[in-house]
């Protein structure tokens, strides 16, 4: 008789204890996340499975060449109660929870400092307010995006409901008294 293997899930990334978990009856990613302690803050908002198969002995990050077996999962969506997004496991399957790119909000602000981009769809507005806002020192008016495109330095001068991309930085000046 062949020794007995478990089958289990491996789960990586941004998830508070990452690791390798049994794969019970029929589990899907929900559960998952949950037995790894939900995701952390700084996660991007989506969860990448990847398809691989029983023989794999370890985690199996997403490549080029393996593509075919990866399923993107959009996190929000499964927030927001959309149960067609929660993935059925398999025996060797890898969740890879990325780490959110950031926005770095600097100048008149309450806290400035890097802030995740959970969302690809963020405003300015939403950056300032991932900042505690702009303090009673600065201005919305004149707020300035530098912006690295294509290796050279960009300042762009915006309003509160441009987009904002990853790697930028928001720089709120005082006001004029």
């Amino acid at each position: 008789m062949d020794t007995y293997k478990s089958q289990k899930v491996f789960i990586v990334g941004e998830v508070r204890t990452p690791g390798s978990y049994p794969l019970s009856g029929d589990m899907n990613l929900v559960e998952a996340l949950a037995r790894a302690g939900s995701t952390l803050p700084s996660a991007s908002g989506e969860a990448v499975i990847v398809h691989g198969g029983n023989q794999a002995a370890g985690p199996t990050l997403p490549t080029q060449e393996n593509d075919v077996n990866v399923v993107r999962v959009d996190l929000r969506d499964l927030q927001n109660g959309s149960l067609s997004s929660n993935a059925a496991l398999r025996d060797g399957d890898t969740i890879f929870v990325p780490r959110a790119e950031s926005v770095y909000v600097f100048g008149q602000v309450k806290n400035p400092g890097a802030y995740p981009l959970q969302q690809t769809n963020t405003t300015v507005l939403q950056a300032l307010s991932l900042a505690g806002g702009v303090n009673d020192r600065g201005t919305t008016s004149r707020i300035k995006i530098v912006r690295i495109v294509n290796g050279d330095k960009k300042e762009l001068h915006v309003k509160l409901t441009d987009m904002v991309r990853a790697g930028d930085t928001l720089v709120v000046p005082e006001r004029f008294f």
